[in-house]
C-alpha cells in the first residue's frame, strides 16, 4: 500500500491471500492501483450467513464484513452531516474511501506472500440512515471497566453534535433491558427493538457480548429490517481478535 494507518482506526475485515472457488472477481482501480470488491454474502443452510469472500488482482482475497445492503436491495444513500459540520470541517478531515485498507504489516519483502489487510475504518461520503430518522440505543454487558462511561458518552455526543441525532436511548440491564420481563428469550428481544423504532444498537462489551451482538444481527438481518448493529469491544483478558486496542486492557 502506498500509505499506511494506525491499526486502532479499522474495523474487523481480513484481507488474504488464498483461493476460494465461490469467490467473485473484483476490478483494479487504476488511479491508485486499490483493488475495488464488490459481493453478497449468502445464507447457510442453518439461516446464518457465511462470510462474504470476494477475489481480487494478485491473489486477494478479501474477507467482508455484514453490511445492509447485504439483504435490503437498493437502499437510499444522504450526504454525510459531517461535509457540512463546522466541528469536523475546521480540523480538516477527509471522508475514507471505500477502497482504503490497512496493512497488518508494514514490513515486506518483494516475494513475500499477500498478508493480511483491513478495510479502513471512518466517515464516508454516503450514509445509509437519514439523521433526522434515526433512534439509536446503546447497551452494556459484562462487568464494569474503567472507561466505560467515557465511550457511552462519545458516542452520545458523536451522534448529537457530529451527525445531528437526537434520539439516542440507553437501555438498562443488559441485553434484558431490552425487553419488560427478564425471562423472555431473543426474540421478543428482536421485536422490542423493533417496536421502539430503534434502528442503530451499538452493543459494548466482551466476547460473549459480541457473540450475543451477532446473534441479534442474524436475527435482523432474517426479518430484513433496516437496523445497524455496531460491537464496541471491552474485555478485560484481551481475547477479541484482530484488534490491537481494547476498552480496559
Amino acid at each position: 500500500m502506498d500509505s499506511l494507518y494506525s491499526s486502532s482506526a479499522i474495523s474487523a475485515l481480513k484481507l488474504r491471500n488464498s483461493d476460494h472457488s465461490n469467490s467473485k472477481s473484483a476490478t483494479t482501480n487504476s488511479s491508485n492501483g486499490f483493488v475495488s470488491f464488490s459481493s453478497r454474502s449468502v445464507m447457510g443452510p442453518s439461516g446464518k450467513s457465511q462470510p462474504k469472500i470476494v477475489t481480487g488482482d494478485a491473489g486477494y482475497v478479501l474477507e467482508d464484513v455484514p453490511h445492509l445492503s447485504d439483504y435490503i436491495p437498493d437502499l437510499p444513500t444522504y450526504t454525510n452531516p459531517l461535509q457540512d459540520n463546522p466541528a469536523y470541517s475546521v480540523v480538516k478531515q477527509y471522508f475514507v474511501d471505500v477502497d482504503d485498507t490497512v496493512a497488518q504489516k508494514i514490513v515486506v519483502h518483494k516475494n513475500s506472500e499477500r498478508g493480511i489487510h483491513f478495510r479502513r475504518a471512518g466517515p464516508r461520503q454516503r450514509v445509509y440512515f437519514d439523521s433526522d430518522k434515526v433512534h439509536a440505543c446503546i447497551v452494556t454487558c459484562g462487568g464494569l471497566c474503567p472507561g466505560l462511561n467515557t465511550v457511552i458518552r462519545e458516542i452520545v455526543c458523536g451522534l448529537y453534535h457530529m451527525y445531528g441525532v437526537t434520539k439516542v436511548l440507553g437501555i438498562d440491564g443488559g441485553y434484558r433491558g431490552f425487553y419488560a420481563r427478564n425471562t423472555i428469550p431473543l426474540t421478543p428481544k428482536l421485536t422490542s427493538i423493533q417496536d421502539r423504532g430503534i434502528n442503530q444498537v451499538f452493543i459494548i462489551g466482551g466476547d460473549g457480548t459480541q457473540k450475543g451482538a451477532s446473534v441479534i444481527y442474524e436475527e435482523i438481518r432474517r426479518r430484513g429490517l433496516k437496523v445497524s448493529v455496531a460491537g464496541i469491544p471491552k474485555t478485560i483478558d484481551n481475547d477479541i481478535p484482530v484488534i490491537d486496542k481494547v476498552l480496559w486492557l
